[in-house]
């Protein structure tokens, strides 16, 4: 009777006590303490700003009530003209009717950065955004070659004396032949140079005698477009010699694939050596034209594996490190490292931190919108995500305040230690903070509401955490890893669909290995390592590792010097100094990008 009486008294399973609700209720009123100190957070006001309403509302009052897509002005007018477009061509078209109905929760804008510019997501779409894909294109467009094996063989083999004034006539033949122009033969057919107006070659090199004898207009002066610290830098690791880089128009790489940057770069470089040195039929042409395809090339991305082959220049192929190197929004601050920096003011460490995080966002939508939302998944929209790890105001935020903990805690230190004793602490404290801020403000929960969408932000946070404050990006990676399989799943049990914490398991055993199918320098990863080559949200914590690395040593480049200094250009097409203006401009419709067909069309 005893043990059925107390059986009859204990608490049902499921229940809590009095005393454990007690608990609860008291945990809750220290909370609402707390929530005028969140209000004063940039977060909230970044939410705030998104959202139009209260963060911390946990119902959306106004949902099933918003109209469906007619609260957004893109899809309103996508409608309208696809049905301008099915009764032109007599087929259905787009048609919302179609699916599911959209627009019952809020179809929420993101803030571009610290632009100030909210844009819609449908215009964050890199189908829909010029300038991502003029961004993409300026990349794949890009080869660059080294003249010292060419010049040194004009000497030896052709009896061709190389000089400033030779050169100088080189680099003006060579902007001719690069927009399709013939130079040695009759009756080859030319380019309307309005379709190729975007086609170019300039040189870089790191000596000033050798600037000095060139016409500036051919040169990318490293003086002018680098701080003197960062331009020191880098002519010291470019040296005596000439790099010359070659644009190709952007409608070949559009007509063709990146795989064409090289084959015409080399044919036009060729054809210019022999206008402008009097070449004909020697043999040296042939050796010039295997140089200019295979000797001292840079191309900006590798071949994939079979299965996926594509030609090189194309996004699966490009060392993360070189898309680091293509942003330029670190160029005019002085280099030194972050912590340094830090020390200085909050103001001074983010500055840096802002940098970073222009400079991220131009690896990670090639990654996440580019090769898995196109080349990988046929064209899916799953441009949220891209927008919320490189593009959101959001994740920023969280680098800002990193920034003033930064200032606050780190005197007298220029780095820390790359010990996992030390970095582990940081990283748990940092990754904590931001769970804890999803768990306060459901508007975050609600902006990022998928697992890859925390994935991005959290392991970009561990990354940038880890590499910032060390200077190394192996120990980035190392974070990112850690934060995303242990330190998130083991406070959210779950990572997102698909269970996307696997990669991050395997990745903390292959960070040292050198094995091709396994891993390689931080900065020399692409997206065709293999076991991260099917990981939506992850690409960007790669990146991070590599750029917040070198924020944190205090370097100018991240992987080469020369691809860092080929895209300090002012003639490009895309602004690589200020990469989230430019896109958000193209939300505005006010961004031209290059390799319009119009100077041949009829008027439409």
């Amino acid at each position: 009777m005893a043990e059925e009486e107390r059986k009859r008294k204990a608490p049902r399973e499921g229940q809590i006590t009095a005393r454990e609700r007690e608990y609860v209720r008291e945990l809750y009123a220290v909370s609402e303490r707390f929530l005028e100190v969140e209000r004063k957070r940039p977060m909230y006001a970044a939410m705030e700003r998104t959202f139009g309403s209260d963060p911390f509302q946990r119902i959306d009052p106004k949902m099933y009530k918003r109209g469906g897509f007619r609260q957004s002005k893109r899809k309103q007018e996508f409608v309208r003209l696809g049905r301008q477009v099915a009764i032109e061509r007599g087929l259905p078209a787009y048609n919302r009717a179609m699916g599911i109905p959209l627009g019952q929760r809020q179809l929420e804008p993101f803030s571009v950065g610290k632009t100030g510019i909210l844009a819609e997501q449908d215009d964050l779409h890199h189908v829909n955004n010029p300038a991502i894909q003029q961004m993409v294109d300026d990349i794949k467009r890009t080869t660059i070659v080294n003249l010292d094996i060419a010049h040194r063989m004009l000497q030896v083999r052709a009896g061709k004396e190389v000089t400033p004034e030779t050169i100088n006539l080189y680099l003006e033949t060579l902007n001719h032949t690069m927009c399709g122009g013939a130079v040695a033969q009759e009756h080859m057919s030319e380019i309307n140079p309005l379709l190729v107006k975007d086609a170019y070659a300039k040189v870089i090199t790191g000596s000033d005698e050798i600037k000095d004898a060139l016409d500036r207009r051919f040169v990318i002066d490293l003086d002018k477009q680098f701080h003197p610290t960062r331009a020191k830098k880098l002519k010291e690791a470019i040296g005596n010699t000439i790099w010359v880089v070659l644009r190709a128009p952007t409608i070949a790489i559009r007509m063709a694939d990146g795989e064409e940057a090289g084959r015409w770069s080399a044919m036009q470089n060729t054809m210019a050596f022999i206008g402008s040195y009097g070449l004909s039929g020697e043999q040296v042409v042939s050796d010039l034209a295997y140089s200019f395809k295979h000797a001292r090339v840079i191309r900006m991305g590798n071949k994939f594996w079979f299965q996926r082959m594509r030609g090189r220049n194309e996004p699966g192929g490009m060392p993360e490190g070189y898309l680091c190197d293509c942003a330029q929004s670190c160029s005019h601050l002085p280099a030194k490292p972050f912590l340094k920096a830090a020390q200085e003011s909050i103001e001074e460490a983010k500055k840096y931190v802002h940098a970073m995080s222009e400079g991220i966002c131009i690896p990670a939508i090639i990654d996440s919108a580019y090769w898995f939302g196109f080349y990988m998944s046929g064209g899916i929209g799953f441009t949220n995500t891209t927008a919320g790890a490189a593009l959101g105001e959001a994740s920023e935020t969280f680098q800002e305040e990193l920034a003033e903990l930064s200032n606050k805690y780190a005197a007298d230190i220029d780095r820390v230690p790359p010990r996992w004793d030390v970095v582990r602490f940081i990283v748990d404290m940092i990754i904590q903070y931001a769970m804890e801020t999803y768990e306060k403000i459901p508007a975050l929960t609600e902006f990022h509401w998928g697992g890859a969408h925390r994935i991005s932000l959290i392991g970009s946070l561990g990354a940038g955490t880890a590499a910032l404050l060390t200077g190394d990006s192996t120990m980035g990676l190392w974070g990112s890893h850690y934060a995303i399989a242990l330190a998130m799943k083991e406070g959210w049990l779950r990572t997102g669909w698909a269970g996307q914490e696997v990669q991050d398991h395997i990745g903390l055993p292959y960070l040292c290995s050198y094995r091709p199918e396994e891993g390689n320098f931080a900065e020399l990863r692409g997206y065709n390592t293999p076991y991260a080559s099917f990981t939506a949200g992850h690409g960007v914590i790669r990146e991070v590792a590599g750029y917040a690395a070198m924020v944190g040593r205090g370097d100018a480049w991240v992987a080469s010097p020369v691809v860092k200094a080929a895209f300090a250009d002012p003639h490009l097409v895309f602004d690589f100094r200020e990469p989230k203006m430019c896109i958000a401009k193209a939300t505005l419709r006010q961004f031209m990008p290059a390799g319009e067909r119009d100077p041949t069309l009829p008027p439409h």
